[in-house]
């Protein structure tokens, strides 16, 4: 090969050589741009400029305020209450839709019914029974009474909201007259049966006596009545919340529960009950209503976990309280 053929071909491959340095270095200073974007700190923002200084436009309006109509708002005004159109706050403690759903309270009414027909089938079986039949009409004027006070519109039927207080005042006048001496109390509770059928058929009768008297939610019933029904609401709860599998299979049942106990746990500390105004046992009631509001949320959740352990806190809440007041 001569120099003259040699001499071109060494000139390209030098090129070449060069070519490759020069995109080895560019590549390298990319890379180093690009790092170097993102470990830096963010960029400055430029001041907004002063209204002074903001060029004549028709599209730009330098001062806001000139477009807007009607007096400017005063922010030192404490603003209104947030509270939802037909809540209404009771007069004291938790709103009851807050804490038991009109079908709840619908339910436990009509579970009254057949445990009533049963007691009074026969005269024989009632008066072996008036007991109880005593203590399902006290329970219905409770749940009537809450319906009564119930504060949120379209939860409970009309009709039952409409007729709560004369249902209230009629069976707690029923377990007095079963009750008494001397009446009639197996024609008394057959009679009150037949009026809870006909409401919850959807024909209600009229017990308003037109005049409201003072209610004081002591003269419904015993602090005792509400405890048994309350520690059956609480045994339903512990047992469906021992494991998994039973939690999601009862749902339904330990939601009611748990509304019950949270209503329950409100009713305790009314106005008159035993021990109602003691701060130790208003405190144990708290605990439990607060509970058991937690256990309604982690059942409509499907939280097994927290369910469980709210379950667990209503328990030792009741035995506390237990240990201080009977």
């Amino acid at each position: 090969m001569t120099v003259s053929s040699f001499l071109p071909r060494f000139i390209g491959l030098f090129k070449i050589k060069q070519l490759l340095q020069f995109l080895t270095v560019l590549s390298y200073v990319a890379f180093c741009l690009t790092t170097a974007k993102l470990f830096a700190g963010p960029a400055k923002r430029q001041a907004a400029p002063r209204p002074e200084n903001i060029p004549r436009s028709e599209i730009i309006e330098p001062d806001a305020f000139r477009l807007l109509i009607g007096p400017k708002p005063n922010f030192t005004v404490t603003p209104q209450s947030k509270t939802p159109l037909g809540i209404k706050k009771p007069p004291y403690g938790t709103a009851w839709s807050q804490l038991v759903s009109g079908s709840t309270l619908g339910d436990e009414i009509k579970a009254a019914m057949p445990r009533l027909q049963k007691m009074v089938a026969t005269k024989t079986y009632f008066e072996s029974h008036i007991d109880d039949a005593v203590d399902e009409f006290r329970m219905l004027s409770v749940y009537f009474e809450i319906i009564s006070e119930f504060d949120k519109e379209g939860e409970v039927r009309s009709s039952w909201k409409k007729n709560a207080v004369g249902y209230r005042d009629h069976f707690q006048q029923s377990a007095h007259r079963c009750e008494r001496a001397g009446g009639k109390p197996y024609v008394t509770a057959g009679t009150s049966v037949g009026d809870l059928e006909n409401l919850i058929r959807g024909e209600p009768n009229d017990f308003s006596s037109g005049e409201e008297k003072d209610f004081v939610w002591s003269q419904l019933c015993d602090r005792s009545l509400l405890m048994q029904r309350l520690k059956t609401a609480n045994a339903k709860l512990t047992s469906g919340t021992a494991s998994e599998t039973t939690f999601l299979e009862s749902t339904d049942q330990l939601f009611h529960a748990s509304e019950i106990i949270a209503c329950f746990g409100e009713l305790l500390v009314q106005p008159k009950f035993v021990d109602w105004d003691d701060v130790d046992y208003k405190g144990f009631s708290y605990n439990m209503k607060e509970m058991a509001m937690e256990a309604k949320t982690a059942i409509v959740e499907g939280n097994y976990d927290l369910a469980r352990k709210a379950a667990k806190s209503i328990s030792q809440a009741c035995s506390a309280c237990h240990a201080d007041f009977r």
